[in-house]
């Protein structure tokens, strides 16, 4: 399970709780351990004594943490948190477990927040019995907000979507899924859509794909399925942009969706742009970066440097800026290696595809 980039709170109330929280803490990192008590005059570098009341301090770092791990009975916790809990698709995860550690319960955000996932994993380091209650999951079957969550993609209608899709599932009936390119996708509860599929049949039909047109992905006219079809877009897409001085914002925009149609890239697949060091400034990127609602990164001369040699040289570009292209190698270093379209030039700018390795499986 990967947490690097998790903040996580484990809270107890009681000296036994306490010193299971202390347990927990040792396996995980970016981890604290708080101990709520009023009056206490416990001390111990690895916990952080809180003397507050519950409710006061959970209301005070709720939106504050991924996970939060209470050691305590699940009625308290219910309590306490209810005045705060907005929705699973921006909650905290919620875990509660008992003092002994002989039960621990994926409470809220089970699929979105990772509630079912941290629970597992934190059962098996402690050896204790998760509890997980998501209708799909004890079904053992696929969702499609999981799908989504772990090939951190774009859904249209997000919500109205996932609660369709995933009531389908848990009721048995039947959900087309089509699986473009090497997404290794956990797919239970979904059948697989191919070319010897019954359009009139199907009822649904989730497509995974960072491509815009996906009539000619799949080589059927699907006109009659368009409501029933939802694009699942894995963020996999990263480009490299090379560019003049003071490009026009416009013409940049412009361009990279001329070129995204071109080669039937759908916008919402982008994860990052990135460029040369020297154009860290530029203002026509970094307006690009906010109108996709994604990073701008920057390298060096000798981080490009090490990779320019493999594509297309220009004597005039390594005058002017120290290397030889800027936009194929600034997508190699983006996608580690993985470039799918080499430098497209308009007017000024050149644009880069690599494509970073993204994929799923339970």
């Amino acid at each position: 399970m990967n947490l690097e980039d998790k903040k996580i709170a484990i809270l107890s109330i009681t000296n036994g709780g306490r010193e299971k929280a202390l347990e927990i803490k040792n396996h995980l990192k970016n981890t604290d351990a708080f101990f709520i008590k009023k009056d206490n005059d416990y001390k111990n570098e690895q916990i952080i004594v809180v003397n507050k009341s519950l409710k006061e301090f959970v209301s005070e770092i709720f939106d504050k943490y991924d996970y939060l791990i209470f050691i305590m009975a699940t009625g308290i916790v219910v309590r306490t948190i209810a005045p705060l809990v907005v929705s699973k698709f921006s909650d905290p995860a919620i875990l509660v477990m008992d003092e002994k550690g002989h039960n621990i319960i994926s409470l809220l955000s089970g699929h979105m927040g990772g509630a079912n996932e941290m629970t597992l994993y934190i059962s098996n380091l402690i050896n204790s019995n998760p509890v997980i209650t998501t209708a799909t999951d004890v079904n053992k079957k696929s969702s499609l907000d999981m799908i989504a969550k772990s090939l951190n993609a774009h859904i249209d209608n997000f919500r109205d979507n996932v609660l369709k899709v995933n009531s389908m599932i848990v009721n048995n009936e039947e959900v087309h899924i089509y699986i473009d390119g090497n997404y290794k996708i956990n797919y239970q509860g979904f059948t697989l859509y191919d070319d010897k599929t019954d359009l009139d049949k199907v009822k649904s039909l989730v497509v995974v794909t960072n491509k815009k047109d996906i009539n000619k992905m799949l080589n059927k006219d699907i006109e009659n399925l368009n409501e029933k079809i939802i694009k699942v877009i894995p963020k996999d897409i990263v480009i490299g942009i090379g560019c003049k001085k003071n490009t026009d914002s416009d013409h940049m925009k412009n361009s990279l969706l001329k070129f995204l149609d071109e080669y039937n890239i759908d916008i919402n697949g982008i994860k990052e742009i990135g460029s040369i060091e020297i154009k860290k400034g530029e203002k026509a990127i970094i307006d690009l970066a906010k109108f996709l609602d994604v990073d701008f990164k920057t390298f060096s001369v000798d981080e490009i440097s090490k990779v320019d040699y493999l594509y297309e040289k220009s004597q005039w570009v390594k005058k002017n800026v120290g290397v030889y292209s800027v936009s194929d190698p600034v997508a190699h270093l983006l996608s580690e290696g993985r470039v799918i379209i080499n430098k497209q030039k308009y007017d000024g700018i050149t644009f880069s595809i690599g494509r970073i390795d993204i994929w799923y499986t339970l």
